[in-house]
C-alpha cells in the first residue's frame, strides 16, 4: 500500500453558510470548485473517464457497446477487487465510466454492429504508463468487411443453430521486456464470441464486422518469436448443442460430432 501524504498547514478560512429547506451549502472563498488534475487525484480516489467512440469521419456513434474489466485495490485494502460493467454510447458517442481504487488492470472492448471492434488496456504489470488512466479517451471505428460460410454434416446436409466463433488472430500483441507504453487502442481479437452468429436453416452464417484484408496484418515481432509458422489472420470454430442421452464424459461423443462438420468460409 502506497503511504498517505498527510498535510499538516492550517488554514483560516471564512465560511458562509447558506441554509435552504433545512439544507446547509458551504462555500469556501478562494477555493476553486473545479475538477482537479488527474496528477492531483489521490490514488485510491474514484474518478471518471469519459469514452468518446467515433468512425472513421470523426463522427460519432451512437448505440457502442463499451465492455469494461477493472481490477483495483478499493481504499483501505490489500486485496484487488473485479469488478465489469457494460454501457452504451449516447446519440454524442459519449458514455462515462468510473475509474474505482487504485488501478491494477483496466480493459475495454468496444463494440458496434458492422463496424471492426477494438480493444484498450492499462495493466502495471506489462505497461510502463499502465497506472495512467487518462480523464478522456477516443476510440474510432473501421466499418466492417462481410465474411460468410456455409456449415454442413459429411454427406453437404446444412446444419442450423450453430455457433460460429470468430478469432482476429493478427490482434495479438507481444509483451515487451522491459515494459513499454501501452499501444491504444489496438483490434480486438474476438470479432464473434458467445452467441453473435448463429447459421440460419441453410446453414448459412454472416459476420459483418471483419477488418479489411490490409488491416489483418501480424505484429512483426510476432514473426521473430515464431518463425517459419503459417500466419493464419482469422480463425472459425464452431460449436453444436445436441441432446444426447450419455452417461459420464461426452468427450468421445464431441469428438464424433466435430468430425462429421465441415465448413465453407468466404469473403461476401
Amino acid at each position: 500500500m502506497l503511504p498517505v501524504e498527510k498535510h499538516s498547514t492550517r488554514y483560516r478560512l471564512s465560511v458562509i453558510l447558506a441554509a435552504v429547506s433545512n439544507l446547509f451549502t458551504v462555500f469556501l472563498p478562494g477555493m476553486s470548485m473545479a475538477e482537479q488534475p488527474l496528477s492531483a487525484v489521490k490514488p485510491f480516489q474514484s474518478r471518471t473517464l469519459t469514452v468518446h467512440v467515433l468512425d472513421s469521419d470523426n463522427q460519432p456513434i451512437a448505440g457502442a457497446r463499451i465492455f469494461q474489466n477493472h481490477c483495483f485495490f478499493p481504499a483501505g485494502s490489500e486485496r484487488a477487487k473485479l469488478e465489469n460493467h457494460t454501457f452504451t454510447t449516447d446519440v454524442r458517442g459519449i458514455a462515462v465510466l468510473t475509474v474505482k481504487g487504485k488501478n491494477e488492470d483496466l480493459r475495454l472492448w468496444i463494440s458496434k454492429e458492422k463496424f471492426c471492434p477494438l480493444y484498450a488496456m492499462w495493466i502495471r504489470e506489462y505497461q510502463s504508463d499502465g497506472d495512467q488512466i487518462p480523464a478522456e479517451f477516443t476510440f474510432r471505428l473501421e466499418r466492417g468487411t462481410r465474411v460468410g460460410g456455409i456449415v454442413h454434416d459429411e454427406l453437404g446436409k446444412p446444419i442450423a443453430g450453430v455457433k460460429v466463433a470468430v478469432e482476429n488472430l493478427t490482434a495479438a500483441i507481444p509483451v515487451p521486456d522491459p515494459p513499454q507504453p501501452g499501444r491504444r487502442p489496438v483490434p480486438s481479437p474476438w470479432l464473434a464470441e458467445n452467441d453473435e452468429v448463429t447459421t440460419d436453416s441453410q446453414g448459412r452464417w454472416i459476420l459483418e464486422n471483419v477488418p479489411a484484408d490490409g488491416s489483418l496484418v501480424f505484429d512483426s515481432l510476432l514473426g521473430e518469436l515464431s518463425p517459419g509458422i503459417p500466419k493464419i489472420a482469422l480463425k472459425l470454430s464452431l460449436r453444436i448443442t445436441l441432446k444426447i442421452a450419455t452417461r459420464g464424459n461426452c468427450s468421445a461423443c464431441r469428438r464424433s460430432l466435430w468430425s462429421l462438420c465441415g465448413i465453407k468460409a468466404q469473403r461476401l
